[in-house]
C-alpha cells in the first residue's frame, strides 16, 4: 500500500479478513486503500464494520468522519465526531477533525476555536499549529482589515518548532514570508528558511515542492537585485 501497490495490498487485506473477519485493523487499512482508489462507499462499508465490531476505535470514527467530509455530508461528519469525542474528549486529532469540518464550511473562528483547543491537548501536533495559522489567515481583522499576519507567522513557526520535519510549515510559512516581505534581506530570508526544509525533507515529492519554491523565489530576488530594486514590489 505504501509503495502504491494497490491492487496487491486489496488482494493481501483480502486474504487476511477472508482468515479472520473481524480483523479491526485490516478493516481499517484496507478503508484507507479504498479511499485512495476513490471509492467512499466502500471504504465507508469497511469502517462501518470497523466501528460494530471495536465501538471505541476512535480513528475509525474518525477516518468515517473524513468520508462524510468527502462526501459533502457535514451532518454525518459531525456524527461521528461527537462519537469520537465520547470516546475521548481530550484527543487533539478529534478536535483538529472537527476545526477542519468548520473550516470547509466557512466558519473560520469556530475552526480555530477547535485548532485551538488540539494544541492544548497536544502541544507537539504540528498539523494543529498549521491550521490555526490557515484559519487566522482566512479571518479578516477587526472592522474588515487584513488578517493577522503575525499570529499566523508565529503558529508556523511554531508548527516548524515542534516537528522540524513538517514539510507543510514550510510551504506555508515561506509563501506567506514572501508575500509580507518588503526588503531583498527578508526575501533571502525565505531561501534560508527553504534551505532548512530540504534538509528534512522525507520524500521526493517533498523535496521537488521545495525546491521548486526555492528556485522561483531564488530567481525573483536576483532579477530584483540585477535591476537595482529594494523590495520585489514591481509597482
Amino acid at each position: 500500500m505504501d509503495s502504491g501497490k494497490l491492487e496487491d495490498a486489496i488482494g493481501l487485506f483480502d486474504t487476511a479478513l477472508g482468515l479472520d473477519p473481524t480483523a479491526v485493523d485490516a478493516l481499517l487499512h484496507r478503508a484507507n486503500l479504498r479511499m485512495l482508489e476513490g471509492k467512499p462507499a466502500e471504504a465507508k462499508t469497511d469502517l462501518e464494520k470497523c466501528i460494530e465490531l471495536r465501538p471505541n476505535h476512535i480513528f475509525a470514527h474518525l477516518r468515517l468522519a473524513t468520508i462524510y467530509m468527502a462526501m459533502d455530508d457535514a451532518a454525518g461528519a459531525k456524527r461521528a465526531l461527537d462519537d469520537a469525542e465520547r470516546i475521548d474528549s481530550q484527543s487533539s486529532e478529534v478536535h483538529s477533525y472537527r476545526g477542519e469540518l468548520y473550516f470547509a464550511q466557512g466558519q473560520m473562528v469556530e475552526a480555530k476555536a477547535e485548532f485551538d483547543r488540539a494544541i492544548e491537548c497536544d502541544a507537539g501536533n504540528p498539523t494543529a499549529y498549521v491550521n490555526a495559522a490557515l484559519a487566522v489567515m482566512n479571518t479578516p481583522g477587526a472592522g474588515g482589515g487584513p488578517p493577522d499576519i503575525p499570529e499566523a507567522i508565529r503558529l508556523l513557526e511554531k508548527a516548524i518548532d515542534v516537528d522540524p520535519q513538517f514539510h507543510t510549515a514550510y510551504v506555508h510559512l515561506g509563501q506567506l514570508k514572501l508575500s509580507m516581505a518588503t526588503d531583498l534581506t527578508t526575501a533571502r530570508e525565505v531561501i534560508s528558511l527553504y534551505d532548512k526544509g530540504l534538509d528534512y525533507c522525507r520524500t521526493a515529492e517533498e523535496l521537488k515542492d521545495i525546491v521548486s519554491m526555492r528556485i522561483l523565489t531564488v530567481a525573483q530576488v536576483d532579477a530584483a537585485s540585477a535591476l537595482k530594486m529594494d523590495t520585489l514590489n514591481m509597482q
